[in-house]
């Protein structure tokens, strides 16, 4: 990994220098002033984030984040909150950067800017296996005597309140709040993003969860930064393009999605 943030640092260097900027936006200034980035997220998204059995944060936000931090040549600091107060942090001036499976929408878009996506998935649907036979989509969950879980503020709740309207929603504080109450019987449904109810299918094999084999929405992930710096905005973009350009953004996608030797690190 450490070889894989030279590379993304030099890659990155070599863009900004061919593209003449200088660090002179006010997140831009203060990074760099300080010697510091500041990123927030949830910690419970996983693959995109979640805290492993040490405490440390991980997953491919983390990654994009470490990254970004050697690209830079500061030092990361990672601030974990709510979801739901990432997006008024970031506006606060509290951080420089969230990433936390953050979808892009016009909503959000009116608080904060957006860069990305570096992810593109949509909200899937897990449920207990023995339902999996007549549930094929969410017009089979949309009545009354189903309870689906979501986590507060996210697209998933967003996703369920319209496809799901005749059904009871039960907003938890956060996503693995709301997989809780599925593995606990409050609920029969999750909604969240496809990626997310697919592993916890496969982490939790005795639960006997199912998740539905496509998401029903389509949402796009991205980088949540605070509004009012071009130069800062144009920094991320370049160092994503880097990423992509380079192949590194794929082989960290890789990493996290396709493979299962992490979660060998996270207790559940």
């Amino acid at each position: 990994m450490r070889n894989l943030y030279r590379v993304l640092a030099l890659a990155l260097a070599l863009l900004l220098a061919a593209a003449g900027l200088a660090l002179a936006g006010p997140v831009a200034q203060r990074v760099s002033k300080n010697k510091l980035l500041v990123v927030g997220t949830a910690a419970d998204y996983p693959p995109f984030n979640v805290k492993d059995k040490a405490g440390r944060v991980i997953g491919l936000d983390m990654d994009l984040a470490h990254g970004l931090a050697a690209a830079l040549g500061v030092k990361l600091e990672v601030k974990v909150m709510p979801f739901a107060q990432l997006l008024p942090a970031l506006r606060a001036g509290k951080l420089d950067l969230a990433l936390a499976g953050i979808t892009m929408m016009p909503r959000r878009n009116l608080e904060v800017a957006f860069v990305g996506p570096y992810f593109v998935t949509g909200q899937g649907m897990l449920l207990k296996a023995s339902l999996a036979a007549s549930i094929k989509g969410p017009g089979d969950v949309n009545r009354p005597e189903f309870t689906v879980a979501v986590a507060k503020g996210t697209t998933g709740e967003g996703a369920a309140r319209v496809a799901l309207s005749m059904a009871k929603l039960a907003p938890a504080a956060n996503m693995e709040a709301a997989l809780k109450m599925l593995l606990d019987g409050k609920a029969q449904v999750l909604v969240a993003d496809f990626p997310f109810c697919a592993l916890a299918a496969f982490r939790y094999p005795q639960a006997n969860l199912a998740a539905l084999d496509k998401p029903f929405t389509y949402e796009p992930i991205g980088m949540a930064l605070p509004p009012g710096d071009d130069l800062w905005a144009n920094l991320l973009r370049n160092y994503l393009g880097a990423l992509m350009q380079s192949g590194k953004l794929k082989q960290l996608q890789q990493r996290w999605f396709q493979r299962a030797d992490w979660m060998q690190n996270v207790p559940k």
